[in-house]
């Protein structure tokens, strides 16, 4: 595996960070919470996802991004000939192959899985052995022996073989118990081949009962046949007798309904003649309704222009009260004018007035808001530069004459005292150009006097200038009024003109004593009419009436005739209910007969079938056993096979494990003599997987802190190159984060030293530091600051230059 580009958007502090890997030793430095070792966690989470970040998604987000920002990380390497692009966002995951276009895998989860599948190593694998941290250097040694064999067989590859053989024991137990169940399973081959002859013997005598069956069958359906044509026959005779019963049923309703329809005839004529001799009586009563409707009519139109009356006289009594009041407000509003013209004047004056304040004010606010920031600033930057002076003079003070300078690195001898008596001197500066400005601040803190008088002065203007502007819209109003009001008043008089012409020209003689006279004998006449109008249907339906009466009564005398006849064929048809029950007797028992025969025909049939069906059952039987008896031989010869199988991946397992901590051991010494310049040469892992250095042959029973973190720096190097030179498409890269801090300058130029002589085994070593001092032994330097004014990490890559001069020169 070989890095190529990482893009990350919005990811935990870089907003939008590009880095391009090159081959050799790269070096990513900067100070700590700058941002480095967030690079490495963008490709875990690319490969692997949320499992390999700290925390959950919702942490990823650039703080001072907007809500709702796309977090994204775009990581290109190249492994085994390929060259694989990685796209990881929140929702959504993609891997483009070789340039495509199209995506090979999609979404969180498949992309993770085609990844590891292609990597050849989980996540907890991946980060145990390619990337190295102080932190994780002690990985090894808090493993208990078995935790250690285990994590080395899996990383090495070897844990595939005890995964192989499980699945081989599991086969073997699987056949084994397949082979026991199929034996236990095979019948008894004598009693397989007794079940055959009785089965052909069962199927021989249903043969025989079955012909025997089919004869009585026939000889039933021949005595069925004969009675066939007397009871069809006696089926005619029954159905044309209930249809003449059906027809005098028929007749003698029709009869009844005759009957009653010359009964409703005869009365609704009677009605008719009774309502055509009152009818005659109301339309002699009816003469005098014209002349009530006309005198009603008269009446009414009198009533209305006498309520038409009153209505004007109340309209102008309101119109004169509105014209009074009308001249009122004129009269109150003649002035509007000239006050307007007045009002207009100071109103400018006073807006002037007030512009010139506003100014004034503007120009002593940011006066004073300026001054207050300037001493903020100053106050903010030699509290940091106090900081940092104090720092300085610890770090200086706790390394003393023989240590070296904090910021440059290089011993500082007899410079020491005169770098001290500096860096105390500029802080003790500070410290007093700090008191001023602090006095400075609380004298800022408050209001300027000649401000607030300022701001009481534009105030009073703001009030004088609301108050004109109110005054003028009163009167630009009242200006606006003063035409409306004269129009209306014009409008009142010319409709007060029209009102009391209308009102002159309305008659005012009205009788309301005749009009209610007239209208109560309207009413009467109305209720004659309705009378009427309702006899009038019925007495002219006199004549139809006597027309349906004569109908009905001749309908009655042909009815009459028609049953007379029907019962007289019925009489004649003689049929006899009794005789035709006794036919369907013997019917039904020549059919049950007939039945009963076919039945048992159809029983003995299905005998035949059981029969056969038992035979092919005891055939098919027979031939299963024989293909038991082949398949219970090759589960045995299977079962032998896994058998010799598992012995020998567990002989394998043995020797490889054997191999293992020599190999593992010899590797690590090599390193080890490497970083120790030979001082220590070799190391050894004995049975329980413990790691034990060795000095001129005898194990060291105590190590330093930094020698300890050498030793399994060297052990990871040894593992990975195991995995490297074991995997079919080696992973190239190796990470180490921060392993630098614990050792001293010349131990960290054996690291760097080493380092580059793993190019031959590693296209890429990437070292995370915020040491300065290792960059002159870089390949390539990637720069990375945290700027605090954006709150987001910058990234730039660096030109390797010779390390600047120290603080003493």
């Amino acid at each position: 595996m070989r890095l190529v580009r990482i893009h990350l958007l919005n990811f935990r502090q870089h907003a939008d960070t590009t880095i391009e890997f090159r081959r050799g030793l790269t070096g990513i430095i900067g100070p700590n919470g700058a941002g480095k070792s967030t690079i490495l966690e963008a490709i875990g989470w690319a490969i692997y996802g949320s499992a390999a970040i700290r925390g959950t998604n919702d942490t990823l987000r650039f703080a001072r991004a907007p809500g709702g920002s796309r977090v994204q990380v775009e990581l290109v390497f190249e492994l085994a000939g390929h060259e694989y692009r990685v796209v990881r966002t929140l929702k959504s995951a993609d891997v483009f192959l070789d340039g495509g276009t199209a995506p090979v895998a999609t979404s969180l989860g498949g992309v993770t899985q085609y990844l590891e599948r292609r990597l050849g190593m989980s996540r907890e694998e991946f980060f145990n052995t390619y990337f190295t941290g102080q932190k994780e250097l002690q990985f090894l040694a808090q493993m208990g022996a078995a935790q250690r064999a285990l994590f080395l067989s899996q990383v090495l590859g070897y844990e595939r073989l005890r995964v192989a053989q499980e699945r081989v024991r599991q086969r073997r137990n699987e056949l084994r118990h397949e082979a026991e169940g199929l034996r236990a399973g095979l019948p008894d081959p004598d009693a397989l081949r007794a079940e055959r002859d009785a089965a052909e013997k069962r199927r021989k005598e249903a043969i025989a009962a079955t012909r025997a069956a089919e004869k009585a069958a026939r000889a039933a359906a021949e005595r069925a046949l004969a009675l066939a044509p007397r009871w069809r026959e006696a089926q005619a005779a029954r159905e044309q007798d209930r249809e003449l019963a059906h027809a005098i049923g028929i007749a003698r309703a029709e009869l009844e309904a005759a009957e009653r329809e010359a009964a409703r005839a005869r009365a609704e004529l009677d009605a008719a003649t009774a309502a055509a001799a009152e009818l005659a009586a109301l339309r002699e009563q009816l003469a005098a309704l014209p002349t009530v409707v006309q005198e009603c009519e008269q009446l009414a139109e009198q009533a209305r222009l006498t309520e038409r009356r009153r209505a004007l006289a109340d309209s102008e009594r309101a119109l004169v009260g509105e014209l009074r009041e009308g001249e009122r407000r004129l009269a109150a509003v003649e002035q509007a004018p000239r006050l307007a013209e007045q009002y207009g004047r100071e109103l400018e004056e006073a807006r002037r007035e007030l512009l010139a304040l506003e100014q004034a004010v503007s120009e002593q606010l940011s006066e004073w808001v300026q001054r207050k920031e300037e001493v903020r600033t100053r106050l903010e930057a030699y509290r940091k530069r106090g900081q940092e002076l104090k720092e300085q003079m610890r770090m200086l003070k706790q390394a003393g004459p023989d240590g070296v300078c904090p910021t440059c690195e290089r011993p500082l001898g007899a410079e020491f005292e005169r770098v001290f008596a500096r860096l105390r001197d500029e802080w003790e500066a500070l410290v007093q150009d700090g008191k001023w400005l602090r006095q400075r601040e609380r004298q800022l803190a408050g209001k300027p006097d000649e401000l607030a008088r300022a701001e009481t002065r534009r105030a009073e203007a703001r009030a004088v200038v609301e108050e004109k502007a109110r005054k003028l819209a009163r009167c630009q109003q009242a200006v606006q009024e003063l035409d409306a009001l004269r129009a209306d008043r014009r409008q009142r008089e010319e409709r007060l003109e029209k009102l009391r012409a209308e009102l002159a020209a309305l008659p005012a003689d009205y009788d309301r004593e005749r009009h209610q006279r007239a209208e109560a004998r309207l009413r009467e006449l109305r209720e004659l009419e309705r009378r009427a109008s309702r006899l009038e249907p019925a007495a002219e339906a006199r004549p139809e009436r006597e027309r349906e009466l004569a109908a009905a009564e001749a309908r009655i005398e042909v009815l009459r005739a028609r049953l007379t006849d029907t019962e007289r064929r019925r009489a004649e048809l003689g049929f006899r209910e009794d005789a035709y029950r006794e036919l369907a007797a013997e019917v039904e028992r020549a059919a049950a007969e007939q039945r009963e025969a076919e039945l048992r025909v159809v029983e003995l049939r299905g005998a035949v079938q059981a029969a056969e069906q038992a035979l092919e059952a005891a055939v098919r039987a027979q031939s299963e056993y024989q293909e038991r008896q082949a398949a219970l031989a090759g589960l045995e010869s299977e079962f032998r096979h896994h058998n010799e199988l598992d012995a020998a991946l567990g002989e394998l397992r043995a020797e490889l494990n054997a191999q293992l901590r020599p190999e593992l051991g010899e590797i690590a010494s090599g390193f080890l003599s490497e970083l120790t310049d030979g001082r220590y040469t070799a190391l050894e892992i004995d049975e329980k997987y413990n790691v034990l250095v060795l000095d001129e042959g005898e194990e060291k029973p105590v190590i330093s802190g930094g020698e300890e973190d050498i030793v399994n720096l060297v052990l990871r190097l040894a593992i990975s190159q195991m995995i490297a030179e074991r995997s079919g498409h080696p992973l190239s890269v190796l990470i180490l984060d921060e392993v630098l801090g614990s050792l001293d300058l010349e131990r960290r130029d054996n690291v760097i030293q080493l380092l580059h002589r793993l190019e031959n085994r590693y296209e890429q070593v990437i070292l995370i530091t915020h040491i300065e001092s290792v960059r002159e032994g870089l390949d390539q330097v990637i720069r990375v600051e945290f700027d605090e004014r954006t709150g987001a990490s910058v990234v730039r890559e660096e030109v390797i230059q010779p390390a600047l001069e120290g603080l003493a020169s």
